[in-house]
């Protein structure tokens, strides 16, 4: 329906509408460390930002894109340090960019026969990430 609900955790009413006739469904959102943002990857291709706090602006000069997510609900993660973002596509690749400057940075072939569908960065070690895929391999990526 082309909207985003903010919702007040302590009493179960949304305290801010998101609505935008050229939005795309978001199925997958992370907070970024800093608690200033949060990124969604939107279906139309593009990880999305938003501001985390007061306005929860759409941030329109910090989008994520290159990868192919039509129709999966990939995983997007970035890293304990902030500087990263990490997301999974359609095709089994997983793309890693630059947090502040939003350049792609690499991509590889992580998984066969379908989605890399998960990804998570170790919660201490910013160098190291695990992705999972629709072929059933979980990979340690370095």
């Amino acid at each position: 329906d082309k909207k985003v609900l903010v919702w007040e955790w302590d009493i179960g009413v949304p305290v801010k509408y998101i609505s935008d006739p050229t939005m795309h469904s978001i199925p997958v959102i992370t907070l970024h460390p800093t608690q200033q943002y949060w990124a969604g990857q939107s279906l139309d291709n593009q990880i999305v930002v938003y501001q985390a706090r007061d306005r929860f602006a759409l941030q329109r000069k910090k989008k994520f894109s290159g990868h192919t997510v039509a129709g999966y609900a990939c995983d997007i993660a970035i890293s304990p340090d902030g500087r990263f973002l990490v997301s999974g596509d359609g095709d089994g690749k997983i793309y890693f960019w630059d947090w502040r400057r939003g350049k792609l940075l690499q991509k590889y072939r992580a998984h066969d026969n379908g989605p890399a569908i998960a990804c998570a960065w170790h919660p201490v070690n910013p160098t190291m990430v695990v992705s999972a895929g629709w072929d059933g391999i979980i990979k340690i990526w370095e």
